[in-house]
């Protein structure tokens, strides 16, 4: 008790200092307390210690450094609103020797899986403000000198929809170090951020992209406003809202809300009770440093980075993969969760399987819904494993059962995956690139099964958030409204309707356009769509959305190349006659009705020039400009298979004619040899007759009568080819009549 009376001494010693101004401070003995912890935190017995592995609280930081030195307490810095663990935090030692030995043992040391990086914490200065100021410049410069540039893009078009696509517009004038788009809700807010190594390479970034133009936006790119004077900016602001409270000269800690909350729960387990205000000075004189100095480490790692570049940069990439490789060995994700389940009852559910870490309920970014998913990450990988090994497998029904809401009672007998009496589903957590896949194989398998590709409705559609959508006009709008609905409706009408892979539906085409001018213009949308994605202005297909064309789609553009063909089948262009009628184009008596088809060889060039005909903008004979209206069309899939079936027909029929008129050419050519060689110059017959002559003196009389059998027999198949031209023509009057 002796401690907590000297404590309530000195409260009621400054409580009478205030109140009395001839009252000194040596009479209160106050100088002597501040002297002390002066010394105390000149010791150095803190520690700065970063990198920290997700999920750390404070008494994991203290259990952690106890194994290896007596601690006195630790922290962890959490943020304000998630109230999660920022990754770094602070440890106070015994003494500054325990604090140095610390550092030299257990800098870069593993924990699980992340190399922890330590510092010794720095007190502050207090000695004058100047000095504050000056420390603040000098660091503030050598940051600014090894930080590499950092910039902002604004107004970036919504087709840059990943970071790795902005980076494609910056990796030709540098490395790329870092890339990122800002969300809110799960939706871009139309600008990002890009890091490149080098002040060069971003200066030559800043003079290249600025003012570029991409989807109709023009892009305005600057040097970002570093971390530094951001915090500053932050002070000056949280120095307003705290005007109320008593000022303390250059002595007053502007520590955050995490130091509070920290000090409230640690102040029950301390040896010394002591008053809110003097609660920790050490703790947040050291925080305080650390927020001087080591902010911008925090935010983008660079620092780290640079240190880490003499290990070699296979040692970064170690490094870089390690967290995820163990987070995933230990982590299970949970389908068919109850929507009103939170995070402690999913810990406490699991928890039977072995020691949770955390368990997370996934949350829809644009309802903020659950979405009946979840995670849990287990404290040992074994029973992460034991969990999946011993869950229930959905078994599929049998194709004569009824569906049904009841839960099948035998699937789990012991209802250790049961849960408000639904059925979870237990599988392996995995990371980004392969959860990526897995949705695209079944994307893929779903749309497999959708016979009718009623997917395809959607390609063509724009957007109100789309920038193309503000450039329609009020009447293209409303037409691709109009065309949107009566699409739906006419498909879902009819189930013989299909939407095709390889025909597409152009409308509001210039009324001077024909199939001459719209093959032309397939063509070239082919290749405007390969440029675009070359300049990093268009995303490219995906491997799902080249993979509808089948397996054999590599053959069969193989062969398409060797017979010489294009890639467009088919362009036609409506034509309809003063009666409204539909008349051919060939005829020369009708006008265009403003709209077409192109039929492409394969789905993929067809997607292609979907995706750079719809709303690609064409001028007319007046000079009127208008936006095309691309779709995939609809088409009846019996008249599909009469159309196919009467072109394999006429394919088989001309391939027996072609056959049949080769071997009739063959027997004319053999049938034509002697007496064509009789119907020579009169020299030659002259020759041949001697020859002759000669040849049946030495042979006989029988070669004498074979041209004269030659000749009958060529009358004879010209009597024959007169008889067959005269009936074509008989029945060519007749199907004119």
């Amino acid at each position: 008790m002796p401690s907590d009376a000297v404590t309530h001494g000195r409260k009621r010693q400054r409580s009478e200092s205030e109140e009395n101004p001839a009252l000194t401070v040596e009479d209160t003995g106050i100088e002597s307390a501040q002297s002390k912890k002066k010394a105390r935190l000149e010791e150095k017995r803190s520690l700065f210690v970063r990198s920290l592995p997700t999920g750390i609280n404070n008494e994991a930081l203290a259990e952690f450094f106890s194994q290896h030195f007596p601690v006195k307490h630790a922290v962890v810095v959490v943020d304000q609103k998630t109230k999660e663990s920022r990754g770094y935090g602070f440890v106070t030692l015994a003494d500054a020797d325990d604090a140095v030995a610390a550092k030299n043992t257990l800098d870069k040391a593993e924990w699980d899986g992340k190399r922890i990086r330590i510092d010794i914490a720095e007190p502050r200065k207090r000695s004058t403000a100047e000095a504050i100021h000056e420390a603040e410049s000098s660091k503030r410069a050598r940051a600014e000198a090894q930080k590499p540039p950092k910039l902002i893009i604004r107004n970036l078009p919504w087709s840059i929809k990943t970071s790795e696509h902005l980076s494609q517009l910056f990796r030709s004038y540098g490395k790329v170090k870092y890339a990122d788009l800002p969300q809110k809700n799960g939706k871009l807010r139309g600008f990002g951020f890009v890091t490149i190594r080098g002040k060069k390479n971003a200066e030559n970034a800043v003079e290249g992209v600025n003012g570029k133009e991409i989807d109709g936006r023009t892009l305005a790119v600057d040097y970002a406003v570093d971390k530094a004077t951001w915090d500053e900016q932050q002070e000056k602001e949280r120095e307003k809202e705290e005007a109320d409270a008593p000022p303390e000269g250059p002595d007053v800690d502007e520590a955050p809300a995490e130091e509070d909350e920290e000090d409230e729960t640690s102040s029950a387990g301390s040896e010394e009770q002591k008053p809110q205000k003097g609660k920790d000075d050490g703790l947040d004189a050291d925080l305080e440093n650390f927020m001087k100095n080591h902010m911008q480490n925090m935010e983008d790692e660079d620092d780290e980075e640079d240190e880490e570049d003499e290990q070699g940069e296979a040692d970064m990439n170690k490094r870089s993969l390690k967290p995820n490789t163990t987070d995933n060995t230990s982590t299970v994700f949970i389908r068919n969760l109850p929507f009103t389940t939170t995070d402690e009852q999913l810990k406490a559910f699991f928890s039977h399987f072995g020691a949770v870490r955390y368990a997370r309920v996934v949350f829809d970014k644009v309802t903020e819904k659950a979405a009946g998913t979840g995670f849990v990450c287990f404290v040992r990988g074994p029973d992460a494993k034991d969990c999946i090994k011993n869950a229930p497998r959905s078994q599929a029904s049998a194709s004569n059962s009824k569906p049904s809401l009841l839960m099948d009672e035998n699937a789990d007998p012991t209802g250790k995956y049961t849960m408000d009496g639904r059925l979870l589903q237990v599988a392996q957590a995995v990371n980004k690139e392969e959860a990526a896949n897995l949705a695209d194989n079944s994307l893929a398998k779903r749309r497999e099964k959708d016979k009718r590709r009623l997917y395809l409705l959607s390609e063509g559609a724009i957007s109100r958030g789309s920038p193309l959508f503000d450039l329609l006009s009020p009447s293209e709008v409303q037409m691709r409204q109009a065309s949107a609905a009566q699409r739906k409706k006419l498909i879902l009408s009819n189930p013989s309707l299909h939407v095709s892979l390889t025909r597409l539906a152009l409308r509001n085409l210039p009324r001077h356009y024909g199939s001459k001018e719209l093959k032309e213009l397939a063509r070239k949308a082919i290749v405007g769509f390969a440029t675009d994605v070359k300049e990093g202005r268009r995303q490219p297909l995906s491997k799902e959305e080249n993979a509808r064309d089948g397996k054999d789609a590599k053959e069969l553009e193989r062969q398409r190349k060797l017979k010489g063909k294009g890639i467009v089948r088919q362009a036609k262009v409506v034509f309809e006659s003063n009666q409204g009628t539909k008349v051919d184009e060939k005829s020369g008596a009708g006008k265009s009705r403003g709209y077409g088809f192109i039929e492409y060889t394969s789905h993929h060039w067809a997607l292609m020039g979907l995706r750079f005909l719809n709303g690609h903008q064409l001028q007319d004979e007046s000079g009127r400009k208008q936006r095309l209206i691309a779709e995939f069309s609809i088409e009846n899939v019996n008249v599909v298979q009469r159309r196919r079936a009467a072109e394999e027909k006429s394919a088989q029929i001309s391939q027996e004619r072609n056959k049949a008129g080769q071997e009739q050419e063959q027997q004319q050519q053999q049938q034509q040899a002697p007496a064509g060689a009789g119907r020579k110059t009169k020299g030659r017959q002259n020759v041949k007759k001697t020859n002759a002559r000669q040849s049946s003196e030495k042979s006989g009389a029988d070669h004498v009568s074979e041209p004269k059998q030659d000749k009958a027999e060529d009358i004879k198949q010209r009597l024959i080819a007169r008889k067959r031209m005269t009936r074509k023509k008989k029945a060519t009057v007749r199907g004119k009549k």
